[in-house]
């Protein structure tokens, strides 16, 4: 009997089941396992129990309610509340520490911090974790409202902060937003009032701090320490001290901001000590007690800008070297710039063109828009003022306006050399942040002492068409 030959064949695999698949796939790391989202009731003890319990990746829902702290979150979470959830911490330490990489903490009521500055007591404290993500939270009546140390990569998006200082009172305590040795923070659309200074950045670097309202602090908006590279742009400074005081921070860039109404004994739109080689431009500062303030700050570049209303326009010391003031509009400032030199290396134009000057009569016989005379922006009595501040009572007597005319018929008068040999016939568009602006160049808010001087004019004429018509 003859056998026929085998084909020998290797063996098939065994059909894998759905199951399977899936294992394999967790197992080479192509599909992650579900994370777990956990709904927190606001009852005595919930939020300690969840935390403790919670592994890395998951999600803490906080249901309406008042939530107790402090709390601790020591690993990778996300914490969000309902509408209506509230962590309080009971006048006691910090409300909430982050002290885990990659947390989020997101739509969330936060209140009630110690009101210790020796153990920072604080709505949120951030300690040694970066890629931290804030968004959304509603901070009130804390100490400080975030302070982050050695957090980089911090983003703070869409929060309303107030603090426990007055507008204005420079002895209080605890900043809105404070990050110390942070690298490339981001803080976006933040609404920030009554801290002692609304952000604090000390040893901060690559900071991006865009469309933030910073607003009645009790000392500054924004306040920098040896910070490098910070990005200002598209942020309101209202109701300050000074909008922003930047002190040893260089290439700083602040462009299409807000300095409004920032007013008092010694306030300041901008206050620039020891920075150097920054760019300010497109910005609009507008009823300042002095627009900008700059002491030994070299090379930096001042172009595009609305100054109006001030003061000062600019007050530069002598120690200051190299800066360009050019393309700007200095309009109806009780002060454009002063200084306190005669000879200096700073200029007020860039060679082509000059900035647009409101009590200036310029010619221009060739209608290029630029004046074929120059301009002092520097007048005798700016000059003694900056020294003798008490002076200012006299800036309208007719002795000063008669000074002003013998300056602009003898050059040899003027007080420095300063001059912009190119100044422009028009102002320069300054975008700003948009904040809408009345056609007096202020910001859109009810004026009492207007009305009341229209109320009293209004009952004048009354008066005064009785007194007629009884005669």
């Amino acid at each position: 009997m003859t056998r026929r030959a085998t084909e020998v064949r290797p063996p098939r695999p065994a059909a894998l089941t759905l199951v399977g698949v899936v294992a394999l796939l967790v197992q080479a790391g192509a599909l992650a396992p579900a994370l777990a989202a956990v709904r927190v009731p606001a009852s005595a003890g919930a939020l300690g129990t969840a935390l403790r319990a919670a592994a890395e990746g998951d999600t803490l829902v906080l249901a309406a309610g008042i939530h107790r702290g402090p709390a601790r979150i020591d690993r990778r979470i996300v914490l969000r509340g309902e509408p209506g959830a509230a962590l309080d911490g009971g006048g006691e330490a910090t409300v909430l520490e982050i002290a885990a990489p990659g947390t989020a903490v997101e739509d969330l009521e936060i209140r009630g911090s110690g009101r210790r500055a020796l153990t920072i007591d604080s709505a949120i404290h951030v300690v040694l974790a970066g890629g931290v993500k804030l968004r959304r939270l509603r901070i009130h009546d804390t100490l400080y409202g975030i302070y982050a140390e050695r957090a980089g990569s911090l983003d703070v998006e869409d929060c309303e902060m107030e603090g426990r200082v007055p507008p204005l009172a420079e002895d209080g305590e605890g900043n809105g937003i404070h990050l110390w040795y942070c690298v490339a923070p981001v803080l976006r659309r933040n609404h920030v009032e009554r801290f002692v200074d609304g952000i604090y950045l000390s040893f901060v670097t690559d900071a991006a701090i865009d469309g933030n309202r910073l607003v009645n602090a009790g000392r500054y908006g924004l306040h920098t320490m040896y910070c490098q590279c910070s990005r200002l742009t598209r942020n309101l400074f209202a109701r300050n001290v000074a909008g922003c005081a930047i002190m040893f921070s260089n290439h700083l860039l602040i462009e299409r901001t807000d300095f409004f109404h920032n007013r008092g004994p010694r306030t300041y739109g901008v206050l620039l000590r020891d920075c150097s080689d920054g760019i300010f431009r497109d910005n609009r500062f507008v009823e300042n007690t002095v627009a900008a303030f700059m002491d030994d700050s070299n090379r930096n570049r001042i172009t595009g800008n609305l100054i109006q209303d001030n003061g000062w326009g600019i007050i530069m010391f002598s120690s200051c070297a190299g800066n360009e003031v050019a393309g700007n509009s200095f309009i109806n400032d009780d002060y454009p710039v002063a200084l306190d030199m005669r000879r200096t290396s700073n200029r007020f134009d860039d060679g082509r063109r000059g900035n647009y000057w409101s009590d200036n009569t310029p010619y221009d016989l060739n209608a290029d828009g630029v004046s074929d005379v120059e301009y002092s922006p520097v007048s005798s009595f700016a000059f003694l003022s900056k020294q003798f501040p008490d002076l200012a009572v006299l800036a309208k007597s007719p002795a000063v306006l008669a000074l002003g005319v013998a300056e602009r018929v003898i050059p040899a008068l003027r007080p420095s050399e300063v001059v912009d040999h190119a100044p422009l016939l028009s102002p320069v568009a300054a975008p700003g942040a948009g904040t809408a602006l009345d056609r007096g160049g202020r910001p859109h808010r009810a004026d009492g002492a207007l009305a009341a001087f229209a109320l009293l004019a209004a009952f004048g004429a009354a008066g005064l068409a009785r007194g007629t018509r009884g005669a």
